[in-house]
This record gives structure tokens, C-alpha cells and sequence, in this order.
């Protein structure tokens, strides 16, 4: 509920592949403990540019991906898309350097929230 910042009136997407605990905490137990909406898009393969078409034709409130997904959506340059119901984004897993940090927010205006790995954290 406070990693995720997550409320009955949100939509949350999340990239990871069903294989991933990721998938599990914050796909299915997280958003419906919270009475969130979860959003499936099948994606076999990440593509920023779906992945920011998608951002900018849903109604999502809330996007989690992994670092990598992060890196490469900055890199495809989401400067000129249209987040409208977008409010907050977040990641986990390995840590994600700075640079992505700075550009996404001059790209999009939001800032991304990191939180340690949800696998990693199981063992705590």
C-alpha cells in the first residue's frame, strides 16, 4: 500500500513476466489488497514504444518495470508523450543509476520511486 502509493480508484500496470516474483507482489497481491484495477497488456518482448503508446492510450495510474524497461523508455526519448492519467512510477530490483533518475524526470515530469527487490526482500 505506501511502496506502491496505491488506491481503489487506481489502474496499476506492471511489466514484470509471470516467472518473477515481481509479478506475483506486484501484479496480483498488492493492487487487489489495495482494491486497485490491474492492467494486463501482453507483451512478449519489452518495446518502449509500445510500452509508451500504451502509457499514453490507458487510463494508468501507476507503472512499475524493471530498471532495464526504465533505461530503455529514456533512451527512446518520452519526451514528446502525452501521460495524462500517469501519476506514479516505480521499480525494483537491481539499482537504477542516476541518469535515468534525471532524464525521466525532465522527459515526464514524475519522479520514480525505487524500492528493494520483492524477491530479495521475501528472505528478510
Amino acid at each position: 500500500r505506501y511502496f506502491m502509493n496505491l488506491t481503489p480508484s487506481d489502474i496499476m500496470w506492471n511489466t514484470s513476466d509471470t516467472g518473477w516474483a515481481k509479478s506475483g507482489w506486484g501484479s496480483v497481491f498488492a493492487p487487489w489488497i489495495c482494491g486497485s484495477c490491474v492492467f494486463v497488456h501482453n507483451m512478449p518482448q519489452f518495446k518502449p514504444e509500445v510500452a509508451a503508446e500504451t502509457l499514453s492510450r490507458y487510463p494508468i495510474t501507476t507503472f512499475c518495470t524493471a530498471p532495464t524497461a526504465f533505461r530503455m523508455l529514456v533512451q527512446h526519448d518520452v519526451s514528446s508523450c502525452k501521460f495524462l492519467s500517469l501519476k506514479y512510477c516505480l521499480t525494483a530490483g537491481e539499482a537504477l543509476n542516476p541518469e535515468v533518475f534525471a532524464k525521466w524526470k525532465i522527459q515526464t515530469g514524475m519522479d520514480i520511486h525505487e524500492g528493494y527487490g520483492q524477491t530479495e526482500t521475501v528472505s528478510l
